[in-house]
């Protein structure tokens, strides 16, 4: 699994690389952020292309560590009430060890080999520090990737409903019918961090947003519940919670949270240039579980009642397909299925 792990970039699923993204006359430092980007198919599906190790370099800058991190939910657009207790059950899963492996919790446990200069692991929990429902559209149906940022701003106090808080994650979820600048193109969901403000007490915050594709590009930002538009064609797996799209925007979730808690201002860990990185799950894009490679995504749990694949049990009975992470004890790519073991 490690050489699929080292191949990274060219697997059949998505690599991340940094989006600048910048509007008309806006000056790139005043944006810090990474997408989780598309590539075309596997150039070596044989794994016979001899690799440099997967190494995720410390770069000596801050970690989103210690503590219990908020996570400020902001949903944009057209949600349901079932699908948002989707989201709030898997955020709600980061510190439910009481559950049975593998668990969302074992699986987030692998941060703990992440450290920042102090020593200070990231941090052990997250979870939802409140929620904003937007179901007006108040920057429209099209936005731009300035407008995500201006939303995240609007949520703050004294005008919205959110503290400004460093130690937090804001994140914006868009529904399938909220058209965002380069999504389906050449991304499915990114973290930034805001350029600082009198609104931000003159700091970065940290924000993320992942779009639901289910049905502008399905096959782009979906998979495994969708078929691949790349590389040979495999049948799509059953979504474990039975909402292709949102149990597709748990992926990359999971994948932006984990990227902007251990490189949240392109100082962190990661490989390579910090204009195009792999992250701690971008660095494992297309791993799920143990066998996989390109079109694969590995052996996975079935649900027997529902046909659901998932590799990670929540909170309330949820069950979950989670992307490997990094590990920096053993430096290998880990599913949640391994996370218990690992750490």
């Amino acid at each position: 699994m490690n050489r699929w792990a080292a191949i990274g970039g060219i697997l059949l699923m998505l690599c991340a690389s940094q989006v600048l993204g910048f509007p008309a006359g806006r000056e790139p430092e005043l944006r810090l952020g990474h997408s989780r980007k598309l590539i075309s198919a596997a150039a070596d599906p044989a794994g016979l292309v001899d690799t440099d190790p997967l190494i995720l370099t410390y770069h000596n800058g801050p970690l989103l560590s210690g503590g219990t991190a908020p996570v400020y939910l902001i949903l944009y657009g057209n949600w349901s009430a079932t699908q948002r207790e989707i989201v709030y059950d898997f955020v709600g899963s980061f510190d439910a060890h009481e559950v049975a492996s593998p668990s969302v919790a074992d699986w987030w446990s692998l941060m703990n080999g992440y450290r920042d200069s102090s020593n200070t692991p990231v941090t052990a929990n997250m979870e939802i520090g409140g929620e904003v429902y937007d179901a007006d559209y108040s920057f429209g149906a099209t936005l731009k990737v300035i407008d995500i940022e201006n939303l995240v701003l609007s949520t703050l106090t004294p005008k919205g409903k959110f503290p400004t808080n460093h130690h937090a994650v804001y994140l914006v979820l868009t529904s399938p019918d909220v058209q965002v600048e380069d999504f389906c193109k050449n991304q499915c969901a990114s973290h930034f961090a805001t350029k600082p403000l009198n609104a931000t007490d003159g700091r970065h915050l940290i924000y993320t947003w992942v779009g639901n594709a289910v049905t502008q590009c399905p096959k782009k930002c979906i998979w495994p519940f969708a078929p691949s538009e790349f590389g040979p064609a495999t049948k799509a797996l059953i979504p474990p919670n039975g909402d292709e799209g949102v149990d597709g925007m748990i992926i990359n979730i999971g994948i932006m949270l984990a990227g902007a808690a251990t490189n949240p201002f392109n100082t962190g860990f990661y490989q390579g240039d910090a204009g195009a990185p792999l992250e701690a799950a971008t660095a494992c894009a297309g791993i799920f579980g143990e066998g996989a490679y390109p079109g694969e995504p590995g052996s996975l749990l079935v649900d027997q009642s529902t046909g659901g694949s998932y590799n990670a049990h929540g909170i309330n009975g949820r069950k979950f397909l989670l992307p490997a992470l990094w590990n920096p004890q053993d430096l290998e790519c880990t599913p949640p299925q391994l996370a218990s073991r690992a750490v």
